[in-house]
Parts: C-alpha cells; sequence; structure tokens
C-alpha cells in the first residue's frame, strides 16, 4: 500500500485563524484541509501560524522564527492570507486625512512584503515538491467605490505571482461578489461557514500539481 504522509502549512490573518465562525466549527484552514484530503487521497498534517489583524509584514516576519521556518522547509502545501488588514489600515489613515496616496503607498508596500515573502519561501531548503496557494481580497463593502478600487488594484498586484514557479492565486473576489449576504458572518466583514468553505473549494480547483 502506497501510503504518503503530506504537511499542509497555513501562514496569516483572520481569515487563516478563522474569525466569523464558532471557536470549535472549522474554518478556511480545516475545510481546505478536508477537501484536499479526500482529492489527493493520501493524510494530510497541518499546522496553523496565524493572528487575527496581522499584515503581510507580520506574516513576512512570522517566516524569521524558528518554528515556522521549519514547518516552511517541511511543507507540500502553503497557504497565505494576508493584505486585508494593510488595507483595512490604510483605509482608516484615508479616513483622517483623505489622501488616496495612504491606500496606493499600502498597496506597494503589500507588494514588496510579498516579494519578499515569496523569495524567502523558494530560497528554503524545502520539500522537491510543493505548492503555494494565495488569494484575491474580496470586498465585504461593495457599495464603497474607494474601497472596491482599492481592493481590485490590490488583487491585480496579487494575481501577478501566479506567474511564479508552483504558485497560484484563488480568485476570492469572484466567489463573494454578489454573494456577500450569503457568504459573510453577521458582522458583515469576515467569511461564515458556507463562505469559509466555499474559499476552500476555490483553493482546491487549483489543483495540487506536481503533488499528484
Amino acid at each position: 500500500m502506497n501510503f504518503n504522509l503530506f504537511r499542509y502549512l497555513a501562514l496569516g490573518d483572520s481569515l487563516t485563524v478563522g474569525v466569523g465562525v464558532p471557536i470549535w466549527d472549522p474554518g478556511f484552514v480545516e475545510y481546505y484541509r478536508g477537501v484536499s484530503q479526500r482529492i489527493i487521497k493520501e493524510p494530510l498534517l497541518y499546522q496553523k501560524y496565524a493572528i487575527s489583524g496581522a499584515t503581510t509584514e507580520d506574516v513576512l516576519n512570522f517566516t524569521y522564527s524558528q518554528i515556522v521556518t521549519e514547518a516552511i522547509k517541511c511543507a507540500n502545501i502553503i497557504t497565505i492570507t494576508a493584505g486585508g488588514d494593510d488595507l483595512i489600515n490604510a483605509a482608516r489613515q484615508f479616513i483622517m486625512d483623505e489622501n488616496k496616496e495612504d491606500i496606493l503607498h499600502a498597496i506597494k508596500q503589500s507588494q514588496k512584503n510579498y516579494i519578499n515573502l515569496l523569495e524567502r519561501i523558494h530560497r528554503m531548503d524545502k520539500q522537491d515538491k510543493y505548492i503555494i496557494r494565495l488569494m484575491t481580497l474580496y470586498n465585504p463593502f461593495p457599495d464603497i467605490p474607494v474601497v472596491d478600487e482599492a481592493i481590485k488594484r490590490f488583487n491585480v498586484l496579487i494575481k501577478s505571482f501566479g506567474r511564479e514557479t508552483n504558485v497560484k492565486v484563488a480568485d476570492i473576489y469572484s466567489v463573494f461578489k454578489g454573494n456577500e449576504q450569503g457568504l459573510l458572518s453577521k458582522g458583515g466583514v469576515h467569511p461564515n461557514s458556507k463562505g469559509y468553505y466555499q474559499m476552500a473549494l476555490d483553493f482546491s480547483r487549483l489543483g495540487y500539481s506536481p503533488l499528484v
């Protein structure tokens, strides 16, 4: 019997934490692990390193801790959710000074952090076969034009990373667009259980090559 143990590492912000559903209920990471195990037909051991409110800089800094570095080296699957809090922080500043440069600066800084994050992961002495999965940001405030414009700009840069080796990007913006009421929790910002499950399905549709 062929038996392989694959390892899944989830890095990120509140979306990786699973904010929006009861603490003992599955969130995105748990759903994605379950869906992935059914598809690859192998056990999938997972680790999660995430903090609610984490920015792209915070997630990059995670990778400098020894425990996360070792987890990255062992991982076959890595998912990263980050960027939403970068824009939230910039939006708060924009509300105070009405300077759009706040948002543009946040997007440029996020791009720089993602470049450094992916470069750091790629350069580590890793498994022979691994995949990295990113996501576009959904918009919990579709009726606010400046928010939608900022998210679309951010998503353009995120999608550009899909050209890198072993990296693919799930278009979560499109999954949630027009379905916000059914996929977001009562707070209106984070996904509910259905929203997290739809995220997991969209990530899984990116495939698992070259793992299987």
